[in-house]
């Protein structure tokens, strides 16, 4: 079927063109992420994937490299600070809602796609991810330009949209391992979708998958100078975590990322009526169906069998959700002349866009009346002042000691990825700051950049929230002297955040000095 033909029976009666406020929730929504992408501190996690930017490489344990890559590339063009940290998270969501307004347009109507190109500001997990820099946000315009890519393949039978599916296929796995869900999902879909199968036969889906290689080669190379670190931790690692049921968490985080109202759209894209209203659609109405279905169904059962045996992460299923979005889109439009749906997606529309300017503005710089949580560790409020705070301390030991002075966080990796970020010298600042592995914690990427017995003899000013964790034996044994814990308090605008705790170990030792 050529793409004028597929037009042909895509154009539906009952899909008529959205209100053009939807276009200007679009825009306003990219606007409001766009006012604040400067002013909000950054997330623990940006903090860490800009560490990965100033350790540039082709390769990191925990994720491909193309966040750091991108955090580099924006950071060169607008400085070490918020804006250009973020710059690829916004372009990255504006490249992903083209590809979702290309793919629904080809399934369904320009009208529909309109209505995808909203949802794709609108639902909670997408509007993040356009403004958060994560290995999910290239990851998402990846996973939207294959699935389109797949969409002309298999619908309009374009032999050169194989291209497209192998860049996109390629870069995504530089960006996230976890779009190579959509490879067994290819499979299946060709194998169930009678007119596709004559893909079995020809050669271009097979370039698609050695193209897909050859852009992935860098981080094959990383591995295999590294004993396959970062592929036994997104496989062996994870399969060896501890047994837990988390299902219902999986469901939760569903949820969260959709709201109710995605969430029933989603459920009535996989499971409700056709929307194909005579016999000529009826085949096209089919194998679209299955389009949406395969390639939402398979990486869901994934994570479902999964989350069956361990913890489930809260990001995880969002990506897939694209594959749902054009039928998605298409439901809001069949539906919206229903007063239960049409109250509840007001309700969403007007609802979710003043949380997020609340939320972004809380952030930024409070809000009256409102005090800050004191799980600091996971917003982005106080750590710039704990930046500055640190490096006061950090300057005044130095005058004191002829030792190099190394600021270690005995958290994961957020303080001292934070710490690195908001210093002045942030040069040195990342030279200088590492993470808990040196008495025995993880700290992942640290654990390269900062080998424990590199680090003997230095002096450390250990950084916690709590205060119990300076008095751990592992830092008595390795410690030649302990000096006092001394508290840091975090506020802002004169509201309490919570206290930070700070010591410093004279003479660190790799090798226990101590009982």
């Amino acid at each position: 079927m050529s793409e004028s033909q597929l037009e042909a029976v895509t154009v539906k009666p009952r899909l008529h063109e959205p209100p053009s406020i939807a276009l200007w929730l679009v825009v306003g929504l990219v606007l409001l992420r766009v006012g604040y992408l400067g002013f909000a501190e950054l997330f623990p996690e940006e903090a860490y994937y800009w560490n990965y930017a100033k350790h540039l490489d082709i390769g990191y344990l925990d994720h491909p490299p193309m966040v750091a890559w991108l955090i580099h590339l924006g950071t060169s063009l607008f400085g070490n600070n918020e804006w250009g940290v973020r710059l690829f998270a916004l372009l990255s969501s504006l490249t992903a809602g083209f590809f979702a307004f290309k793919l629904t347009a080809l399934l369904y109507n320009r009208g529909a796609a309109i209505v995808g190109l909203l949802l794709l500001q609108l639902l909670p997990f997408f509007f993040m991810t356009g403004f958060m820099i994560t290995p999910d946000a290239p990851l998402m315009a990846c996973w939207a330009g294959m699935l389109y890519f797949l969409a002309r393949v298999f619908l309009t039978q374009s032999t050169g949209a194989w291209i497209g599916v192998g860049i996109c296929l390629g870069f995504g796995m530089l960006s996230k391992y976890t779009i190579a869900l959509l490879g067994p999902a290819t499979l299946l879909f060709i194998t169930l979708d009678p007119p596709s199968r004559i893909w079995w036969r020809r050669l271009a889906p097979y370039g698609a998958v050695v193209l897909a290689i050859v852009i992935f080669t860098p981080v094959i190379l990383w591995n295999a100078q590294h004993d396959w670190a970062s592929f036994n931790f997104q496989s062996v690692d994870r399969a060896a975590e501890p047994r837990r049921f988390s299902s219902h968490e999986l469901l939760a985080s569903i949820l969260a990322l959709l709201t109710p109202i995605g969430l029933f759209l989603a459920g009535r894209a996989l499971i409700g009526k056709p929307v194909a209203e005579n016999a000529d659609e009826a085949d096209f109405e089919a194998r679209r169906r299955l389009f949406t279905r395969v390639f939402t169904l398979v990486p869901l059962a994934v994570f479902v069998a999964f989350s069956v045996i361990h913890r489930v992460k809260l990001n995880w299923t969002g990506p897939l959700w694209l594959a749902a979005i054009p039928a998605m889109a298409a439901g809001v439009l069949v539906l919206r002349g229903t007063r239960a749906f049409r109250i509840g997606w007001l309700l969403t529309v007007i609802l979710l866009p003043l949380t997020y300017a609340g939320v972004l503005q809380y952030l930024a710089w409070g809000l009256p009346g409102i005090g800050y949580s004191s799980k600091t560790e996971l917003l982005p409020v106080g750590w710039a002042q704990l930046g500055r705070e640190l490096e006061f301390k950090k300057s005044e030991l130095e005058k004191a000691v002829p030792d190099n002075v190394l600021i270690v966080g005995l958290d994961r990796n957020f303080i001292a990825s934070e710490a690195a970020f908001y210093q002045s010298d942030q040069q040195e600042a990342v030279r200088d700051t590492t993470g808990a592995h040196l008495f025995g914690g993880k700290s992942l990427m640290y654990e390269f950049w900062f080998p424990p017995k590199k680090q003997d003899g230095a002096v450390l000013l250990l950084v916690s929230f709590n205060k119990d964790d300076l008095n751990r034996r592992s830092i008595r044994e390795r410690s030649g002297r302990l000096g006092p814990i001394e508290e840091i308090k975090l506020e802002r605008g004169g509201k309490s955040i919570r206290p930070a705790y700070t010591r410093v170990a004279y003479k660190y030792l790799s090798g226990k000095t101590k009982k």
